[in-house]
């Protein structure tokens, strides 16, 4: 029987041929190893930056709750100027019937003024009479001197004279008592008017007190309503403000689709700082009116554009390949936008309206305002 060696070149080759194949399929491994660890840093980093994220939206909640707060605040001036003016109704209503009263009972002492005139008038007649009895009087008794010294002890004519003058006294003794009647009706009615111009006087006395209040709770309304107004129109703006607030989230996370391959577009659609609603506010909207001098104001420019310019940056970086740079980019995007919410947050407290609720003594005692936040570090 006959046995054939392998030669050793044969048996090198096959080895070879094993090692290569072995180092092959390490080379493949260690690449697939590569790639999933560049994988598993990208999910890291996404996740890593998804905790910024999360802190934006606890951000947005609580300038939320800032706006929550002043609109129940403000509610509660509304209802209180509600209940106000309710109570000025009111008071105007009883002032108005007072007023019917008062004119009625003035109206009496017109009529009351007008019967004394009447009696005034039939005075006057009374004392044309008494003028024209004493004419009589003194004439009669002329006649009589004269009668006495020419009849001498005939006393005819003097008797004659006598019983006239008698008859005219008791006329005017009778005059004299209708006189004193109507005197004293007279003095009735002008107690009585005094007595109702009194009372009038003292009725017109309390309107006026009362007018002087509800004047002045009506220039308290007028106040409150120029607060409400003044809360409603800061309202208005910061409504405006965390809208714009929730657009940054979207575009952000329009960023974070775009990384994660959930998303075909690119870096020139997403928009720029002067292209979203927050540039729009801030360039050409109501906040370049009214804060456009704050030193505050102006520092906000530079960190909104550090958000804008990171995000187009990351999705540049993310689509050249360029993982890390990519994330470093999307983390200062995050950080970039945590602190332009803290900074709007900090001046929105800070020109919030002071809703001191001027003399609310029958409402419910408000919190003060509270101090704004201070500025985030380096500002």
């Amino acid at each position: 029987m006959r046995f054939f060696r392998r030669s050793p070149s044969s048996a090198r080759d096959a080895t070879n041929a094993t090692t290569d194949a072995l180092r092959a399929e390490r080379d493949h491994l260690q690449a697939r190893i590569d790639t999933l660890e560049s994988e598993q840093r990208l999910h890291q980093h996404l996740f890593t930056n998804l905790t910024g994220f999360g802190d934006s939206v606890v951000a947005l909640r609580e300038s939320f709750s800032d706006l929550s707060e002043l609109l129940k605040g403000n509610r509660q001036v509304t209802d209180f100027t509600t209940s106000e003016s309710k109570r000025s109704q009111d008071a105007l209503n009883a002032m108005v019937d007072e007023l019917r009263a008062l004119n009625a009972r003035i109206g009496q002492a017109a009529e009351q003024v007008t019967s004394l005139r009447c009696d005034a008038g039939r005075i006057d007649n009374f004392v044309t009479v008494i003028n024209d009895i004493s004419m009589q009087t003194t004439l009669l008794a002329f006649n009589a001197s004269i009668e006495a010294a020419r009849a001498g002890d005939a006393g005819r004519g003097f008797a004659v004279v006598a019983t006239e003058v008698r008859q005219l006294a008791r006329r005017t003794n009778d005059a004299t008592d209708e006189i004193g009647g109507f005197n004293g009706s007279i003095l009735d009615q002008a107690d009585q008017v005094d007595g109702v111009m009194d009372d009038n006087a003292r009725k017109a006395e309390r309107l006026s007190a009362e007018a002087s209040r509800v004047m002045q709770r009506t220039d308290q309304l007028l106040e409150l309503s120029d607060e409400s107004s003044q809360a409603l129109a800061f309202s208005a703006m910061l409504s405006e403000v965390e809208l714009a607030n929730l657009e940054e989230l979207e575009i952000k996370l329009e960023v974070y689709r775009i990384l994660m391959g959930l998303s075909d577009k690119t870096a020139a659609d997403l928009p720029d700082e002067t292209q979203c609603a927050l540039g729009r506010w801030y360039y050409s909207g109501t906040a370049s009116q009214q804060f456009y001098s704050d030193t505050d104001f102006q520092a906000l420019e530079a960190r909104h554009r550090e958000v804008h310019q990171r995000a187009i940056e990351a999705v540049t970086l993310y689509q050249e390949g360029r993982m890390d740079a990519a994330m470093d980019a999307l983390a200062t995007m995050e950080s970039a936008n945590l602190d332009v919410m803290k900074r709007l947050r900090y001046i929105m407290r800070k020109y919030r309206p002071d809703m001191h609720q001027t003399s609310l003594a029958t409402a419910e005692p408000t919190s003060a305002t509270p101090v704004p936040d201070a500025l985030p570090a380096g500002a």
